[in-house]
């Protein structure tokens, strides 16, 4: 009878732990506090689980670090500063040649410092967020990791090198098997140069039982016409307005892919779908290519738009 209710007290208080549980959503703000409000604004809109955002303030200018603890602080909104001295001295690994400083490298340590020091004592769902990536209709990220253990976007240099893409990453650190041991540095694998992400392609390797589920990736290049797409590599189409009914796309969204990128800028200036059109990928939010100032400003009424319409 004793240990009937020690079995039973226990079951309750799993229950308990289970229906506290919160999923943290890490993002790493280093430079558009514009974009945590958006983050946070599509969160309370679309997401359908209990969960807590929270920002990693990465910002080596002061001015900017600023605006980004007042936009946490406005939006109330856990804020947390990365000690710039983890971009002075190797913190992770580095390879011969690598800068400190370099976007991809600055990315992995705040990914891993991040990890470090709260995400691997997180005994829920973990999901590591880019700065300008964006919830952008109704989902559950507790339903999608049903099952499985970790997702994200598999990326590769080569054939043999399959790694998590660092960009949008969930990780259940309650089923994660030898979870303390993924890493998502950059760097060399088997002397092949890997992104932001890259070493983990040998925890993949190392556990094959761990359960993945494969993100999915959609260019806006692929509604474009095959005149536009094609001929001209554009992706800001005008005449594909029936294909994307015929896809499922609302309004919304409709004028949002036509707007997108602006005319006369870059072709690689267009946004991009993950997750079966779950999330938005702004790309390049931080400006690590050097493009110019109204190349942004242009690209960013695009997004604010868009985020109004389907907020609203």
């Amino acid at each position: 009878m004793h240990s009937t209710k020690l079995l039973l007290i226990a079951f309750v208080c799993s229950l308990y732990l289970v229906s506290q549980a919160k999923i943290l959503i890490f993002t790493y703000s280093y430079n558009r506090p514009d974009f945590i409000e958006l983050q946070n604004k599509t969160f309370k809109k679309f997401l359908k689980d209990d969960y807590e955002f929270v920002v990693f303030n990465d910002a080596r200018d002061p001015k900017l670090y600023k605006q980004i603890k007042v936009t946490c602080k406005k939006l109330h909104i856990k804020c947390i500063k990365i000690p710039q001295e983890i971009h002075t001295q190797p913190y992770l690994q580095r390879w011969s040649g690598e800068s400190y400083h370099a976007p991809a490298v600055r990315n992995c340590n705040v990914v891993m410092y991040s990890l470090n020091n709260y995400g691997f004592k997180h005994d829920d769902i973990i999901v590591l967020l880019d700065s300008d990536m964006f919830l952008i209709k109704p989902f559950s990220i507790r339903e999608y990791m049903s099952g499985y253990d970790l997702a994200g976007l598999l990326h590769s240099k080569s054939p043999d090198v399959l790694y998590l893409w660092i960009g949008l990453v969930f990780l259940n650190m309650r089923t994660m098997p030898n979870k303390k041991t993924i890493d998502f540095n950059c760097g060399k694998v088997d002397d092949i140069n890997v992104d932001a992400g890259g070493q983990s392609y040998h925890y993949l390797k190392n556990n094959p039982d761990a359960r993945v589920n494969n993100i999915n990736l959609c260019h806006l290049t692929g509604f474009a016409c095959e005149d536009c797409n094609i001929h001209h590599h554009r992706a800001a189409c005008r005449h594909n307005t029936e294909l994307l009914h015929d896809q499922g796309f609302n309004k919304q969204f409709i004028q949002f892919i036509q707007a997108n990128p602006p005319q006369g800028y870059y072709h690689d200036a267009y946004m991009e779908f993950l997750l079966d059109r779950t999330f938005l990928h702004y790309r390049s939010a931080t400006n690590w290519d050097g493009k110019p100032t109204e190349y942004h400003k242009h690209k960013t009424k695009i997004l604010h738009d868009f985020i109004t319409a389907i907020t609203n």
